[in-house]
């Protein structure tokens, strides 16, 4: 049988270790500013980016995070919204929009190998999320895990690609 997990799943150690990586890349870049700078791209470019990538991740944050919450405390899994782009928006939103804005709003190529070690972190601890609900909504779930990427918001396009393919 699968460990009981809170609604905050996995999210407070993802949030720690990454927070960790996080801050070594914020002295590195302190330490030698000159050397992790982007200044290959202007950084009006750059700041474009952030706050697009930021505009889209605060939403995509909040919904999902109002979607789990209100999912969690009536027992159901969520499977549209938010949670029909990928199965995992609220991590999502960290990894694809939020921090990546962030660290081209400060100008650092140091700072773009945090959401990939982010994303390597989520791989390795969702796997106990994904066992739960598994062993929760069975069937449902697995179902929706064929259909829905885990992190990439782009289930519109697979269950596309899966209808057509059937």
């Amino acid at each position: 049988m699968a460990e009981e997990i809170t609604r905050w799943g996995v999210g407070l150690r993802f949030a720690l270790f990454s927070i960790i990586y996080g801050a070594f890349t914020i002295v590195l870049r302190l330490r030698y500013a000159t050397i992790f700078q982007m200044n290959f791209i202007p950084y009006r470019i750059l700041a474009t980016i952030g706050i697009t990538l930021i505009s889209i991740g605060i939403p995509f944050e909040l919904i999902a995070t109002v979607t789990i919450h209100r999912a969690f405390n009536a027992g159901i899994l969520r499977t549209n919204g938010a949670y029909g782009l990928c199965r995992h928006p609220l991590y999502a939103s960290w990894v694809i929009f939020l921090v990546p804005g962030i660290i081209f709003l400060t100008n650092s190529w140091i700072g773009l190998t945090v959401p990939f070690v982010m994303y390597i972190l989520l791989r390795i601890l969702v796997v106990k999320e994904e066992k739960y609900l598994e062993q929760k909504f069975g069937k449902e779930y697995l179902d929706y895990k064929k259909t829905t990427p885990t992190v990439l918001p782009i289930g519109w396009l697979t269950r596309k690609q899966s209808k057509s393919l059937c």
